[in-house]
C-alpha cells in the first residue's frame, strides 16, 4: 500500500488517474488537491510515497513544488512523476529536480499503469536502503546511517557523534563546523530528537526514560542523556518514527 500525492487542477484528469491507481490496487491511498500550497502542507504532515504532479497548477507551477519537496529531507529521493502537456518542458524538469518520469498528457490507460508501477518500484528501492546522514568536514565526507546514531552533543563549534557497532559496541565521531540545529534539518523529520539543548538523541534506542530526574536512557548505551526543561514536552510527547 502506498500514500500518492495527486497535484492537479483539472478534475477530469484526477477522476481519470484516480480511476487508472484503484484500478492497479485498491489498497493505494489517493490525496488530491488542485494548488501546490495545500498539496505541500499536506506532505509536511504526512509520509508520502509519490508525488504525482501537474506542472501548471492554479497557483504556482509544480516544478517549484517539487523543488520545495526537495529540500525537505524526508523528500529527497522521493520518487515524482510530472503530467505536462507542454512538449519539452518535462525534460527540463527532469535534469533539474530528478524526477523519476513524466507522461505528457494525453496518455493512455497502458502508458500511466506501465509508468506508475515503475516509479512505485524504484520507491520501494529506495526505501529499503539504510537512511545515511553525510557530513562534510575539509577533504573528508563522514556518512553514518542513521539508525546506528545513538546521540549527538554539542561543545561549542565541536560536536561529537555516537554511534552503536556490530557488537553492541560505541564509536564516537568529533566534527566541527556543524550546529545541532543544522543536522535536524539534514535528516527526515522525527529520526533525530532535540532532548536538551546540547544533546540529540536517536529514538529509536530510547528504552527507559526517568521522568523525576529528567534522564533518559539508550539501548547500547552507558550514558544517561539530560532532558532539559524546554524539551521535556517534546521527549514525553514525542513521535514515533
Amino acid at each position: 500500500m502506498a500514500l500518492i500525492l495527486l497535484v492537479e487542477d483539472e478534475p477530469g484528469a484526477v477522476a481519470l488517474m484516480r480511476r487508472y491507481i484503484e484500478k492497479e490496487s485498491s489498497e493505494h491511498k489517493l490525496a488530491a488537491f488542485a494548488k501546490a500550497a495545500e498539496a505541500l502542507s499536506f506532505a509536511e504532515k504526512s509520509k508520502v510515497d509519490l508525488f504525482i504532479l501537474d506542472i501548471q497548477l492554479l497557483d504556482y507551477r509544480g516544478t517549484e513544488l517539487a523543488r520545495q519537496l526537495r529540500a525537505m529531507p524526508e523528500y529527497r529521493f522521493t520518487p515524482i512523476l510530472f503530467t505536462t502537456e507542454l512538449a519539452g518542458e518535462e525534460l527540463s524538469a527532469y535534469r533539474e529536480i530528478k524526477c523519476y518520469d513524466f507522461l505528457v498528457k494525453p496518455f493512455a490507460e497502458a502508458e500511466f499503469q506501465k509508468t506508475f508501477q515503475a516509479v512505485l518500484e524504484m520507491g520501494e528501492q529506495i526505501q529499503t536502503a539504510p537512511e545515511i546522514l553525510r557530513i562534510e568536514q575539509k577533504q573528508f565526507l563522514f556518512e553514518y546511517e542513521i539508525r546506528n546514531i545513538l546521540y549527538i552533543e554539542s561543545f561549542g563549534k565541536r560536536l561529537l557523534i555516537h554511534t552503536a557497532q556490530n557488537g553492541g559496541s560505541e564509536v564516537t565521531d568529533q566534527i566541527s563546523g556543524y550546529s545541532l540545529s543544522r543536522l535536524l534539518s539534514m535528516v527526515p523529520r522525527n529520526r533525530l530528537l532535540q532532548c536538551h539543548k546540547s544533546f540529540l538523541v536517536n529514538p529509536v534506542h530510547i528504552y527507559k526514560i526517568d521522568k523525576a530526574n529528567r534522564l533518559l536512557y539508550l539501548k547500547d548505551c552507558k550514558t544517561a542523556i539530560p532532558i532539559g526543561e524546554k524539551y521535556q514536552k517534546a521527549v514525553f510527547e514525542r513521535e514515533r518514527p
